[in-house]
């Protein structure tokens, strides 16, 4: 049987330069949908538009717990248990070949965790296999 809750656990990802980057092994669904909200935004007429600022850093956001970055003295720029937006706010500050290095690592984290997932749902067995969900007794079909 497949567990329904995520347990919040992180792991460790080695950059370039002996850098390492620290993400949540596994999102949940509220951080999921946190992630949306942060780059989607309702227009005036009603319509969902893309925050083009934080559409491309939204996942690195979601799955970033911590990192061993340092600045230009040399001190660890810490991060952990900040807010998104203030995550936001150092990840923008980066170079752009550092923001890349941990946007790539996050994004293959991303993927292979996917994909982790899409087999444990393939080999898990839980009998017979779910029925269509017909509608509420006494609502229209």
């Amino acid at each position: 049987m497949i567990p329904a809750v995520v347990m919040p656990q992180t792991v460790t990802l080695p950059l370039a330069y002996g850098w390492t980057v620290t993400v949540w092994e596994e999102l949940t669904h509220g951080q999921y949908n946190d992630m949306r909200s942060r780059i989607y935004s309702e227009s005036d007429t009603g319509t969902l538009q893309r925050n083009v600022e934080r559409f491309f850093d939204g996942l690195v956001i979601a799955y970033l717990v911590d990192w061993t970055l340092t600045d230009a003295q040399g001190q660890r720029i810490e991060i952990r248990g900040l807010r998104p937006e203030a995550l936001q706010d150092a990840y923008r500050n980066l170079r752009q070949f550092a923001a890349l290095e941990v946007q790539r690592a996050i994004e293959a984290h991303h993927e292979r965790a996917s994909a982790a997932i899409a087999d444990l749902k393939k080999t898990a067995s839980s009998g017979a296999p779910s029925a269509t969900i017909s509608p509420y007794a006494g609502s229209p079909a």
